[in-house]
């Protein structure tokens, strides 16, 4: 019996993607891929400031996907959500869900009220005989709202709500089987946030936010060449040259990219000394602006750590005859968060 169909629905902070994938027993393949870019402002901070414009982007897509499903799921990101791997006593799954509240709240920097909790048991602490280590999730019940109401307007369905590190942990166990006994960093370099999630032998063990991403890139090129944010976004992608000296250009990157490489640092090693003695293998890494010139060598020459941009597609059927190769792996690091969330079952925990 097939499984029921779940769009993936990544809104970012500069273009929304969509992805559905058919599963039946010839196995899981690709059904629609799309990408939307919103105009600036739409979302600040991941706070939606244009309803109508993320309404007009995630409508065209459906429009354009085809698609008789209306189940969806979406991801969180932001100020407004919290990933923390703490240690509680032991208890059962049971137990935990009984009293979640009272446990997490020294943990949560919000009003425990205000706020969705769900939470996951990663397993007992062998050098600490009766403790376990758990990863709390929690996010703004106010801003869950905002996100719901805008994809139940449009008439679609919210049957799974994610966050980011855990949708780039799907894509990865499902893209990547051959490779989980490493310990990697899977790092999604967005347009206002990049994702850090450290997985050991598949399992998380340690998930980050920073709040910076391409955005700033794009900013600083708006500001050195006098253009406007449409213009600023082709000259980062290497379009519209026209009067743009490459040498400064290249400044801005490598400014920008030692900052990112500065940041991601303090991550590792914070994960070093704190979490895990294990050296990290390998850097999956993704997101749209993953592309930015000379950060994938910076990191690696940086880091010293081997860095590989992420193809969630790999271990997909893709019909030839309906989608052009090229483009699939060209896209492929943007459209990893949507990957991850349309193979998310709906019998998934929702934040």
């Amino acid at each position: 019996m097939a499984v029921p169909k779940i769009i993936g629905l990544d809104i970012g902070s500069s273009s929304v993607k969509m992805v559905e994938i058919d599963r039946s027993k010839r196995g899981y393949e690709l059904q629609y891929v799309g990408m939307a870019p919103l105009l600036d402002g739409s979302i600040t901070d991941k706070v939606i400031k244009s309803s109508s414009a993320l309404s007009v982007a995630i409508g065209g897509l459906h429009k354009n996907s085809k698609s008789k499903t209306r189940n969806v799921a979406f991801s969180l990101a932001g100020r407004s959500v919290i990933v923390k791997q703490v240690t509680m006593s032991s208890m059962s799954d049971a137990q935990l869900e009984k009293q979640i509240d009272m446990e997490a709240e020294p943990y949560i920097p919000f009003d425990i009220k205000d706020v969705n909790l769900d939470f996951y048991i990663m397993g007992d602490r062998p050098e600490k005989e009766g403790t376990m280590d758990v990863v709390l999730v929690a996010a703004k019940k106010d801003f869950i709202s905002e996100y719901l109401g805008l994809v139940q307007s449009m008439n679609l369905t919210p049957v799974v709500v994610d966050v980011d590190p855990f949708a780039l942990e799907v894509m990865y166990e499902f893209s990547y089987p051959n490779v989980q006994e490493e310990v990697v960093a899977l790092v999604n370099v967005g347009a206002s946030t990049i994702n850090v999630n450290i997985l050991k032998s598949g399992a998380s063990q340690y998930t980050k936010d920073l709040p910076v991403g391409g955005d700033s890139v794009t900013r600083e090129i708006m500001r050195f060449f006098d253009v406007d944010y449409e213009r600023a976004e082709n000259i980062k992608r290497g379009s519209q040259m026209d009067g743009v000296n490459p040498r400064n250009l290249r400044k801005i990157f490598q400014r920008s990219v030692d900052h990112f490489v500065s940041e991601l640092q303090k991550i590792l090693d914070f994960f070093s000394t704190n979490v895990s003695y294990d050296p990290i293998q390998k850097i999956f890494l993704s997101g749209g602006a993953s592309a930015i010139y000379g950060l994938t060598s910076a990191m690696e020459s940086e880091l010293n750590i081997p860095v590989e941009l992420v193809d969630p597609f790999r271990s997909l059927r893709i019909n030839e005859k309906a989608f052009d190769l090229d483009y699939l792996h060209q896209i492929g690091p943007s459209m990893a968060v949507a990957v991850g969330l349309a193979l998310r079952d709906e019998k998934d925990k929702q934040v």
